[in-house]
């Protein structure tokens, strides 16, 4: 993994004027298509019983919103934007465009294996960079927001660290620790 020292950071003000530049709607419809993968990606892994956490959800919190209108309970979490985290476990949790941007990996990891139930699943979308080689030219990288950059074994390690295993899907950006 690949991280940004901390002196380049962006304070948290930057890092939310620069997410409310994004439109983040239901009415934007490529970001609903975008956002459409993950639950393609979740349907088949879940069951109608299960709750779900979107960790990072965003201001209008729409992947919940896709999420809720399959049958399955999502809810979101984004400290940004004052989606507080439910007192509950949850069968599934995911990190959407989330993990490149949290600033204590660790920390938020011991959060998330809390809040996950022991049959619990995670599901991760972030792009993997291809090699040292590549990387300083690299769009994902260009974004200041972008602090955390995953390779397949970083992400191998992410998954061991709460005691999941790695999988892919057919989406080279999405992935299922289970």
């Amino acid at each position: 993994m690949i991280s940004v020292p901390q002196r380049y950071w962006l304070s948290v003000d930057d890092e939310r004027k620069r997410y409310d530049l994004h439109d983040n709607s239901v009415s934007n419809g490529g970001y609903v298509k975008f956002l459409s993968q993950i639950v393609d990606v979740l349907m088949p892994v879940s069951r109608p019983t299960m709750t779900a956490l979107d960790f990072g959800c965003g201001e209008n919190a729409v992947l919940c919103q896709l999420i809720n209108d399959k049958g399955i309970d999502c809810c979101g979490y984004d400290p940004l934007y004052q989606h507080l985290l439910p007192d509950k476990n949850f069968d599934i949790i995911i990190l959407c465009e989330v993990i490149e941007h949290i600033r204590d990996i660790n920390a938020e990891l011991r959060l998330i294996n809390k809040l996950l139930r022991d049959d619990g699943i995670v599901i991760i979308r972030t792009q993997i960079y291809g090699g040292p080689s590549v990387f300083p030219s690299w769009w994902y990288a260009q974004d200041p927001t972008h602090i955390n950059f995953f390779s397949r074994q970083s992400l191998n390690k992410t998954a061991r660290i709460i005691s999941r295993q790695l999988k892919s899907t057919i989406h080279p950006d999405i992935f299922i620790l289970q």
